[in-house]
């Protein structure tokens, strides 16, 4: 979807303010209005679907983007923000823990080797949380665009056939 993907080009800057939103959208909409006009399609499906835009994805796109861009804004919550440091400790704390669970009697791992599998595992750990946050908000906006989409038969009831057939032509030329 074109208007989606100009909010997101223009995400960091306009996630907090509706009104900011709704200029964007406004403007993602004009080159959907001048392709209509180009090829003279229904007056009445663009204005049913440019009120669809400018009434319900602002505020749809605004309640998922703002959570995200600060989480963004503030390093998706990484500790240190995930530096050499940080990714250090996190490979010690792969190797206490995967020793305790080592020679923990009740715990059925006996391989010596996985204290040193959950440390490299560790090191990757800021990257994958920043991958979860990431997905689960493209993952939302999919939903967002699956329920715009669910929307297309109630504006596909906006065009009637003879609004999409050319004009008749005069015979008695």
């Amino acid at each position: 979807m074109q208007v989606i993907e100009h909010l997101e080009r223009r995400r960091p800057a306009i996630a907090g303010d509706p009104e900011a939103i709704k200029t964007e959208v406004d403007h993602a909409l004009a080159p959907v209005r001048k392709a209509y006009a180009d090829v003279e399609l229904p007056r009445s499906y663009l204005d049913a679907l440019a009120t669809e835009m400018t009434e319900t994805l602002p505020a749809r796109w605004r309640a998922l983007a703002e959570p995200f861009t600060r989480l963004e804004q503030r390093g998706f919550g990484l500790w240190r923000g995930g530096d050499v440091p940080a990714r250090l400790a996190f490979v010690l704390a792969g190797l206490i823990l995967g020793g305790l669970i080592v020679a923990a009697p009740f715990i059925p791992i006996w391989e010596k080797w996985f204290p040193f599998v959950l440390a490299v595992a560790a090191w990757w750990l800021p990257d994958l949380q920043v991958r979860w946050h990431k997905r689960r908000y493209a993952r939302d906006l999919g939903a967002l665009v699956a329920t715009l989409d669910r929307a297309q038969p109630a504006l596909d009831q906006h065009v009637t056939i003879t609004e999409l057939l050319p004009p008749p032509e005069d015979k008695h030329e």
